[in-house]
């Protein structure tokens, strides 16, 4: 192999943003053609020293002089957060020298200059045969190269992202969009002119370290609350304010106020916490008990810690509490894809709330970065207000925006917004850092640059602490800008840069750390980190960066566990890394968690570092196995957005590859779609059609793992009809599976729906074959996943019905018994609440006023205790209908009418025709005929479209009795009679054959023929 030829080596360098400047003398061919070679060089060389002086004039360094031009870089080796401006400010000192030199020929040099910024790759080349001693590797210098040959002699043109940087600074005219040679697309480019006054600003920080300055005033408001609070006058004070404004600062001074008996709650909310429901709150209780066991022992830890804290929390709110604990430990949990999402999310709710409001001395409940809340716990914090009203208790909340609190509301909470520092504090807090002999001029300059933000003016102090000469003597004039290593701040992204890059060795355990995440353990930081290299033990290298502000550490000594300060300065030190180097930590990260060498991750972590390492399909397999947990929570927003990272994932993979993840994908989307977009939505029924067409595509004995896929695509079908058609092919398809609890699942959906179609001899048949299959302790595994209830219940039920139907009331009453008694033993509140469903049903099919109210109060009594939207609506429904008849025509219907509202806010149109012909009978008593046999018609025309239809012929029997009383001919009533019988019959509904033909004989009908 030739010398000449790059040998490939494996980078070693960062990615960093760099501003690239190219020139080039103007006209260098016609002079050598014109003087002697030794003037030409000469001319050259005068004009390489001074682009030389005025680059490094403003902080850049020259990569390479040639002929008649060269290049250099600004923010390597050392990064500068002012780098473009940097650039542009040499361009034109450059310019202005140029005009000054003349060659003895009285001839004047001219240049051309091009500017752009943009990420590179910086890479050493030391053991290449590359030359110098960096290598940039980006767009920027190409770019800059191009465009310098754009420009007119003596002018500066820079590329639209160096203008965007430092059009603040200069003046600039606008050249209108160019295709440089060799790029795809068009480039803005702009010509710099002049200086402007510049008044640069930052964009968002936090505070590292500093004592409380200029926050007299606001310490003393919290105080006050704090006291309100103590008289049992609960309070909520939402601070809110930018980055780095000195939230989380302030609430630590109000905690140091407070005496050690005060119990103090932390919650923080993370970044990429809004993918974990409720992580403040389990984040905490994690904390709170250590490493916990599973099973049994982890309930029994739980339940001892809420009696440890003196918490009155019930024994279903400590179950509730434990399970959502469990779940957020990874120990595996069933998934309920029942779609009881809003009864789940409340109980969840409930429990977070029981846990923060269960105690009755002081207590400060702090919410940090309320920004990064995921739903549920804003959903907690929004009904916290009302909670605490009566209660010793002050929550504050800090958030940056004060919008981010608008769903936050009540005559008791609060809210304070936090300025900027004015001068003065901003002096005193220069000098609390620096000390009493800090330079005169160096407050001015601090508040001037950072706008009165106290993390950014504390981090522009040390930072000038670090890098500036501190014997000079505090009279003296310094030039702050040059004193800093870059020349001036925009961007906190940057600051943080310039700040790490200061940190000589640590900043390599800086950026290792970042790969981990925000929070990370020492021991594992120990794994990953070359120790040799840091020239001391890690320890000690650990607490360095934690004096320096990059690290924060656990809040006891034994904790081995620390953070970032700030997730930017997280992002900073982990964007500065080559992606290469990036890939292969990640992928260290991976081998030492899944081998069992560290603690395991959370399945969302896990799919971040995943994803890092360029490793999409295990990337989507822990989003997915994270979306699941979120399911199971009922935190269907989290679970869609895991679910959409998962899709970008599986969407790099080959379609053979990722077949069964995609169908595992969209076994979780399902419910969340119909969770978020409602069961009928196009989202939900796209999903489910989408799956069910891929599972065909699968080996027949592989389908039984899909069946969450065939049951939300039976159940989100858009009629009855339509339902009990893919109940047939579900059926059809899985009746061969090995599986008994699908094979029961599936009858399960042929059951429900073929009692809809009036198909009762098919339905008691699917009933008997499923319930053959049943088995208890399988049903408690599955978690009743399926309709959130149990099968048994719900096939005895179902059972009572048909059997109704079909004239067995002996039969009915005992399977209706075996319901109810069964649920009760099961003790699992939505499959009682299912059983009472059926329950007061059949009391409305036999008429059985007493009955029905009997059971419509226990309804009510589950539905208010657990929030059911729907089970009001029931209770309601069937308790007014039957006290009318009795009646209390007023209450009833009354009660009645705000039923049916209810249940018609909620969509569903389950059991229309029954509460329609109850509507129609109640108005039917109270002599409003016309309206009840409106009613009527419009029910029988619904029942027809949507197919089900298990009611119709009672319908029809109803519409007959009103146009009689409305005085119709003898044969239009009898018609809707000989309809209801025909009806009956070919539903095998003996009951309701049985009652329209006595209605033929006590309406004096016997006589008229069918039509």
């Amino acid at each position: 192999m030739p010398a000449s030829e790059v040998q490939p080596v494996t980078l070693s360098g960062e990615r960093l943003q760099v501003t690239a400047l190219f020139y080039d003398i103007v006209g260098s061919v016609e002079l050598i053609t014109r003087l002697d070679p030794e003037l030409v060089a000469t001319i050259q060389r005068s004009l390489h020293n001074e682009a030389i002086s005025a680059i490094q004039k403003f902080g850049g360094t020259v990569q390479q002089l040639q002929g008649d031009g060269g290049c250099a870089y600004f923010g390597i080796p050392t990064p500068q957060e002012d780098a473009a401006e940097c650039a542009v400010n040499a361009a034109l000192d450059l310019i202005a020298r140029c005009k000054r030199l003349q060659h003895g020929q009285g001839e004047r040099l001219k240049v051309r200059i091009g500017i752009a910024t943009s990420m590179v790759v910086v890479a050493a080349t030391r053991g290449t045969s590359l030359p110098g001693q960096i290598e940039v590797i980006g767009i920027a210098p190409a770019l800059a190269a191009r465009i310098q040959a754009d420009a007119a002699p003596n002018s500066v043109v820079v590329a639209d992202p160096t203008y965007r940087l430092t059009r603040g600074a200069f003046e600039f005219e606008r050249l209108g969009e160019h295709l440089p040679k060799g790029f795809s697309e068009p480039v803005g480019l702009w010509r710099a002119t002049a200086h402007k006054p510049i008044a640069d600003r930052f964009s968002a920080s936090r505070r590292v370290h500093a004592p409380l300055i200029g926050r007299e005033k606001e310490l003393e408001f919290c105080r006050q609350h704090w006291a309100l609070a103590g008289e049992r006058k609960g309070r909520l004070v939402a601070i809110h304010g930018e980055a780095g404004i000195g939230k989380s600062r302030l609430v630590a001074e109000l905690r140091n106020d407070m005496s050690a008996s005060v119990h103090v709650i932390v919650l923080q909310c993370k970044p990429r916490g809004d993918i974990r429901p409720l992580h403040p709150f389990l984040d905490h209780l994690e904390h709170e008990l250590g490493a916990a066991a599973g099973g049994t022992e982890l309930y029994a830890r739980v339940h001892a810690y809420l009696r440890s804290q003196q918490l009155d929390v019930s024994e279903e709110g400590a179950e509730a509490i434990a399970s959502l604990y469990r779940q957020h430990i990874g120990v595996p949990a069933s998934v309920d894809l029942g779609l009881a999402a809003e009864d789940n999310r409340v109980r969840s709710q409930n429990a977070m709330l029981r846990l923060l409001c269960g105690r009755t001395h002081p207590c400060l409940i702090v919410i940090e970065d309320f920004h990064w809340a995921d739903s549920l716990t804003a959903a907690v914090v929004q009904r916290l207000p009302a909670a605490i009203g009566a209660l010793p208790i002050l929550a504050v909340v800090t958030v940056r925006d004060e919008t981010g609190v608008d769903g936050i509301e009540g005559a008791n909470v609060f809210s304070l917004p936090l300025s900027h520092l004015d001068a003065d504090a901003t002096s005193q807090l220069c000098q609390s850092i620096w000390g009493a002999d800090a330079p005169n001029d160096l407050a001015a300059f601090v508040h001037e640059r950072s706008d009165g933000v106290p993390l950014f003016a504390e981090q522009l102090t040390c930072l000038l602490m670090e890098t500036s000469d501190k014997q000079t003597p505090s009279s003296s004039s310094i030039d702050w800008n040059q004193a800093l290593p870059a020349g001036g701040i925009l961007s906190l992204q940057d600051l943080v840069a310039a700040r790490l890059s200061t940190l000589g060795p640590l900043r390599r355990l800086a950026q290792v750390a970042a790969t981990i995440g925000r929070e990370f353990d020492l021991d594992l930081l120990g794994l990953l980190v070359d120790s040799e290299a840091l020239a001391l033990p890690l320890e000690q290298a650990v607490r360095q960066l934690v004096r320096a502000g990059i690290f924060s550490a656990g809040s006891t000594e034994a904790e081995a566990t620390y953070r970032f300060r700030h997730v930017l300065i997280q992002e900073a030190a982990y964007g500065s890394l080559l992606k290469a180097e990036r890939r292969q930590l990640q992928a260290h990260i991976i081998q030492l968690v899944t081998t069992g060498a560290v603690p395991p991750l959370t399945d969302d972590l896990l799919a971040w570092h995943y994803e890092q390492a360029e490793r999409p399909l295990d990337a989507a397999r822990c989003a997915i196995r994270a979306a699941a947990g979120c399911i199971a929570r009922s935190a269907m927003i989290e679970a869609d957005r895991l679910l959409n990272f998962a899709q970008r994932q599986l969407e790099q993979m080959a379609p053979d590859i990722a077949h069964d993840l995609q169908l595992d994908l969209l076994s979780a989307r399902g419910p969340v779609a119909a969770a978020l977009f409602g069961r009928g939505s196009p989202q939900a029924s796209a999903v489910y059609d989408q799956g069910v067409a891929l599972c065909g595509t699968s080996a027949a004995q592989d389908r039984a793992r899909w069946f969450p896929l065939y049951w939300g695509w039976w159940f989100t079908a858009p009629s009855y009809e339509a339902q009990r058609a893919r109940s047939d092919i579900i059926v059809r398809d899985l009746e061969t599976t090995a599986d008994p609890e699908v094979r029961l699942q599936s009858l399960h959906c042929a059951w429900a729906t073929n009692f809809d179609a009036g198909r009762h001899g098919y339905c008691l048949d699917c009933i008997k074959a499923g319930l053959a299959l049943y088995n208890e302790h399988r049903a408690r595994l599955g978690g009743f996943r399926y309709g959130g209830h149990d099968a048994k219940v719900c096939g005895l039920g179902e059972r009572a019905l048909a059997l109704w139907f079909t004239g067995d009331e002996a039969g009915s009453a005992h399977a209706m018994k075996q319901a109810l008694d069964w649920a009760e033993r099961l003790a699992h509140p939505d499959s009682v609440f299912h059983a009472l469903d059926y329950a007061v049903g059949l009391s409305r099919y036999r008429h059985d006023l007493h009955g029905a109210i009997s059971v419509a109060e226990r309804m009510r009594a589950i539905a208010e205790e657990r929030v059911l939207p729907g089970g009001r609506a029931k209770a309601k429904l069937f308790g007014g209908w039957a006290r009318a008849l009795l009646g209390d025509e007023k209450q009833g219907l009354a009660e009645f009418n705000e039923g049916f509202a209810l249940q018609r806010d909620i969509g569903t149109e389950e059991n229309l025709p029954i509460y329609q012909d109850m509507e129609a009978e109640l108005l039917a008593q109270a002599g409003e005929f016309d309206e009840a046999l409106a009613i009527v018609d419009r029910a029988i025309a619904g029942s027809g479209q949507s197919g089900q239809v298990f009611w119709l012929p009672e319908l029809h029997r109803r519409r007959s009795r009103l146009r009689h009383a409305l005085g119709a001919s003898a044969e239009e009533a009898a018609a809707d009679l000989h309809r209801a019988i025909q009806l009956a019959e070919s539903h095998a509904a003996t009951a309701l054959v049985a009652r329209a033909r006595a209605d033929l004989g006590q309406l004096g009908l016997a006589d008229v023929p069918p039509p």
